[in-house]
């Protein structure tokens, strides 16, 4: 897989998981008291996002190990 596409496949992964979250849980961002807690979630989707793009060779079974091991 060539280097653009792999950056194209993290963007439109973490575009719609990252929007899931945020309709589930937005509010989340705005509260003082709760927003690094949102913050690190976004950002382990977004490195669940660049794993999984990142590694299209892997069984589904490597891929939840690798992702385990991050």
């Amino acid at each position: 897989m060539s280097e653009d596409s792999t950056l194209e496949n993290r963007v439109y992964l973490f575009k719609d998981l990252a929007s899931a979250w945020i309709r589930a849980h937005g509010a989340a961002l705005g509260d003082p008291s709760t927003r690094e807690h949102a913050l690190r979630a976004l950002a382990d989707i977004a490195f669940v996002c660049a794993t999984v793009a990142d590694e299209d060779e892997l069984s589904p079974r490597e891929l939840a190990e690798a992702l385990r091991n991050g």
